[in-house]
């Protein structure tokens, strides 16, 4: 699963009954200094951690390979994945806990031969993610506007902050809807200036369409965390969603998702997506990432 380098972002699509929430940053590791004191204005502080997290997006090109193991409602799967210059590509290992079936284990790898082979196939899939992630950045560009900021507290070097809806934002599409009825907490690393938890429920019905294009019911939560993983680099380690409602008239919208990310390990910038194919097919080592800890590093902001 490939993150932009910076946000933390959450995209509701109601059509599709799939429910997202991700984030990314990056940072650097160095001596410490003495910490700036912080606004006085807690929104002013998240518009600067915005523009200091976009800011990192645009310079950070690395590449990484590492395990994400997944669970919804269908079950769980375990992928070894590599990002590269021509997209990501990703080898399942397990599926439910198991190692795969001979038949499983050709279907994924006719996937994986798909993308590689297949420049057209490629162009969608970018297409798709282009599309996806200029949508995540419009609403992490909003959370300053949409909600009110509250300094509450700092704990192990964290500053932690309260949210809730701003009444005087006018959210100017669907996606964006949502704000409205969300609250929680977030929490920045005080050194890095990075965004490193998310937390937030929704704590009353969202209606689209008047409740006919889709609602989501209140009480739907959420929970993301975002580490340093190495080389200035910031990424998701872990996703927890919980959601419910219905979307287009009458389908369910029942999201349980559970995602964590670990083994972060770098990659050359210009490896190819054929040659990540030849390094995921090298390695068969079924370990489920669920029981593997996240590699955490000191930061600082730069």
């Amino acid at each position: 699963m490939s993150f932009r380098r910076f946000l933390w972002h959450m995209a509701v699509i109601i059509c599709s009954a799939n429910l997202m929430f991700a984030l990314q940053q990056s940072g650097a590791v160095g001596p410490e200094s003495p910490l700036p004191p912080l606004p006085s204005d807690a929104n002013q502080y998240l518009r600067e951690v915005v523009r200091h997290e976009l800011a990192a997006d645009e310079t950070d090109h690395t590449h990484w390979r590492y395990r994400i193991h997944r669970e919804d409602d269908r079950g769980s799967q375990d992928r070894d994945v590599i990002d590269t210059k021509d997209g990501q590509l990703a080898r399942t290992l397990l599926i439910n806990g198991k190692p795969l079936t001979p038949d499983q284990r050709a279907a994924d790898e006719a996937r994986m031969k798909k993308l590689v082979e297949d420049p057209a196939e490629r162009a969608k899939r970018e297409k798709r993610a282009k599309d996806d992630s200029d949508k995540l950045t419009m609403m992490f560009k909003a959370i300053p506007d949409a909600f009110i900021f509250k300094y509450d507290g700092e704990e192990n070097g964290q500053v932690r902050l309260s949210f809730f809806p701003n009444p005087h934002y006018d959210a100017p599409n669907r996606e964006l809807q949502v704000f409205r009825a969300l609250s929680g907490k977030m929490w920045v690393d005080r050194s890095a200036g990075r965004l490193t938890r998310m937390d937030g429920s929704l704590f009353e019905d969202v209606l689209f369409g008047w409740g006919l294009l889709g609602r989501l019911n209140k009480g739907g939560t959420f929970s993301v965390l975002q580490r340093h993983v190495g080389d200035n680099h910031w990424e998701i380690v872990g996703l927890d969603v919980r959601m419910s409602g219905h979307a287009v008239i009458f389908k369910n919208i029942n999201v349980k998702q559970t995602q964590r990310l670990t083994e972060f390990r770098r990659v050359r910038d210009d490896l190819t997506i054929a040659q990540a194919y030849e390094l995921l097919v090298k390695g068969d080592n079924a370990v489920s990432a669920e029981s593997q800890p996240a590699v955490v590093k000191p930061v600082k902001k730069n």
